[in-house]
Order: C-alpha cells, then structure tokens, then sequence
C-alpha cells in the first residue's frame, strides 16, 4: 500500500496500539550466555534455576538461645539450678547447628545466670521451638530463580547459599542506529557550518540502551543517498538485532527512508497516530525490525522512550510496563490536533495536597527548558480538549515523592 493511501485510509496506530503491534510483530532470535554471580544482577534468567544444595543439611537455631529437650518441659519448667552446659543444655547461636538430643532453643532473653546457675524465666511452647530443620530454607531441587525472571541483587546471594555458581541468561541485544541527513554533523564537531545541525539523537539512544540492558552501534553519519542508506541497513541486518534509523519519514525531498524499506523490505507502519514522535515507523528488513524515528530530538526521545522500551521488554519476555499514575488538575486549556492523539508534556507539582499539571509552552521555550520541567504526560485523544480545572489521569516519569515539594 502506497503511502498516501496508507494515511488516509488511517492507518496510524495509537502510542498504546503500537507498543503492542511491535511485541506482536517482532519474532526475535534471542541468543543466551553464561555469567558468574557478580554479573548475574539485572539478567534475565533463560531457565528455572533449581538448587544443588539443602539449607540448612541440620537444624539450625533460628535465633541466639539455649538448645534443650523439649521432654524436660512437659511437667512445667524444671528447677535448673543443677545443669550444667553440654548434658541438659548447650547455649545455640544464630545460624548453627542444634545437635541431638536438643530439640528446642529458648532466647538467650528468656534466660538468666545467677551466681553461674541458669534460670529459665519462658517455657518453651512447642518442640522444635526457633529451630530451622533441613531444607527449611532452600529446598532439594527447589527452583530459586523461575524462567524469563529478572534477577535481583538478594537473589544473588540465594543462589550463592543454593550452590549456584553461574547462570544462563539472555544476552544482551545488539541495538544498530543509523543516523541520516544532509544537514546533520557529528556532536563530536568541534565547529559546524551555520547551516546544519548537532546529530545528539545518538548520544540519547545511547543513554536509553544502557538503561534498558542493551548494546549499541552508532553509525557514522549517512548522507540523503539511497544506496547509501541501503548499503547502512544490510550491513545493520548483519551485526544487529534491532535497528534503529533516523528521519527518511517520507516528508521532505530527500526522505528516501520509506522509500527504499518499501522496495527493499517490508514497511508495516508508515505513521503514528500519536504527536510528538508522529513520523515514527515500523519496518523489516532482511527479517530485522527496523523502528524509525523522527529527527527531532523530542519526537526522537518519545519513540526511544515508549517504542523502544517496549521492544526491550518484549525481547527480555518482560510484561509492558506502564508509568506510575497521578489525579491531576490542569492549570490550562489545551486542544489536540485533529489528526493525531497528543503525548502532552507537563509539569506536575502538589499544592494544598493537591496535584496539579502545567503546560510547558513549546512557544519560545528552549529544549533544556523543556528538560528541566517536565516530569509526566497527558495523553490526549485527539480533538479533545482540556480546560482549566479538569481533572485527568496523568502519568510520571519520576518517582512520586519528587514532585512532593514541587511547584
């Protein structure tokens, strides 16, 4: 379908339609590796991992006490004055082994030595009182970590105390990122001609690939040519599992992007119905997914922060997440377009234990400005409005305790 065709027919999912089009339509082949515990936090397990030990092999002392035999309590609590350390009692330490015949542990508070003769101020309530017997804390075969699982740091030290020395995880995917444009230098430039800009949108992506458990391979900067870019992508299908590539939305007249994945792959969405970050897309080429990104570096961090998170998640066989959500009262009147649904930025703030959401005027406000004050979204359907005093659903990019003391 031609890409006109394709718009207005209306075609263009919305953000929460094209998050999940992609786990649908990307069919990934994950590779696995091997690390050792110190490497093992944050991986995401490729299998149950069953423990090759017991814990603890003999009972243990839940807790610093007294081991006794319960059988010396069943008229009450005996007159101790006469016992002695290693025939009626032993004392029992947090964590070690209670032998036979003890059977009991009383809290080292519940006992007292007068004049080097013990007191026993609490019967024991039950036989085996404060005692961990075996395999009480990890199981034979119990699994310590299940399959697709994310592993976290007190997991580490379980599958240390379950015998585990290493474990079989998902590797990290490889992220390619082809920038594009004439009119783009390298934010390494120590000058530019006044007529082109900063390509940053790497440096973004590779902040985002860090926080999502990826690895990343910018390209050098390729220029509006069409073998070129073509030339860029197979040699992207070649080393990446996913690809990232920028403009090329069919828009200006130099934007052979879609084009060329339109004869040389498959483009399977040419447009969101979503601003900023419309002129994303969705392609394969050479049975690689290939999200395309708009230029600009607002519409460039909504894609990578929505799109390819969902991506991130699908390949980790993590569910969707979504953000963390706040009762809002808008302080402002705003409109969506007619043509697109509209991922407002705001600023949130509570005030008289209220919480409040700020426009941040994109008119005359500079991206630093824009960087500094948002802090969550409204999504807005489009052709609906806001009003001043409305109460909606917004969403945070912060924890929630950061926007507290805001205002």
């Amino acid at each position: 379908m031609a890409y006109r065709e394709y718009v207005e027919k209306g075609y263009m999912p919305s953000r929460e339609m094209m998050k999940k089009f992609l786990v649908e339509q990307i069919d990934f082949k994950r590779n696995f590796e091997v690390v050792d515990l110190y490497n093992a936090v944050d991986k995401v397990s490729a299998e149950d991992v069953k423990a090759k030990v017991i814990l603890p092999k003999l009972p243990v002392s839940k807790m610093d006490g007294i081991g006794v035999c319960f059988a010396d309590f069943k008229d009450g609590i005996p007159d101790t004055e006469n016992w002695q350390e290693g025939k009626e009692y032993i004392f029992a330490n947090t964590g070690c082994v209670v032998p036979e015949p003890y059977d009991t542990v009383i809290l080292i508070e519940d006992v007292r030595f007068i004049d080097g003769k013990l007191k026993i101020l609490a019967k024991p309530e039950i036989k085996g009182q404060l005692i961990d017997p075996p395999g009480s804390l990890i199981g034979k075969d119990e699994v310590l970590v299940n399959k697709y699982e994310k592993i976290t740091a007190p997991q580490v030290g379980l599958l240390a105390s379950g015998g585990i020395k290493e474990v079989k995880v998902i590797a990290r995917p490889k992220i390619a990122f082809i920038p594009t444009g004439d009119e783009l230098v390298s934010w390494q430039s120590e000058d530019y001609p006044v007529d082109k800009n900063i390509e940053s949108n790497s440096m973004m992506l590779s902040a985002f690939c860090k926080q999502y458990q990826a690895d990343l391979t910018i390209f050098p900067i390729i220029p509006d040519d069409k073998e070129k870019i073509k030339e860029a992508l197979t040699k992207a299908s070649e080393i990446a599992d996913i690809i990232l590539i920028n403009a090329g939305s069919s828009k200006g007249t130099k934007d052979f992007t879609l084009d060329l994945l339109e004869t040389e792959g498959e483009v399977l969405v040419y447009e969101l119905g979503c601003r900023p970050g419309k002129h994303s897309s969705f392609s394969k080429f050479n049975q690689k997914p290939v999200l395309g990104i708009a230029g600009p570096p607002n519409g460039a961090e909504l894609a990578m922060r929505f799109y390819l998170k969902a991506i991130m998640q699908a390949y980790y066989h993590q569910k969707l997440s979504s953000l963390e959500t706040v009762n809002v009262t808008v302080d402002f009147d705003f409109t969506a377009p007619k043509n697109a649904d509209f991922c407002l930025q705001v600023h949130i703030f509570k005030q008289d234990d209220k919480y409040h959401a700020q426009i941040i005027n994109p008119k005359g406000v500079t991206r630093a400005t824009l960087l500094q004050k948002y802090n969550g979204f409204i999504y807005q359907l489009k052709s609906t409005s806001l009003n001043v005093g409305d109460e909606v659903t917004a969403e945070l990019i912060v924890e929630r305790k950061e926007i507290e003391n805001q205002n």
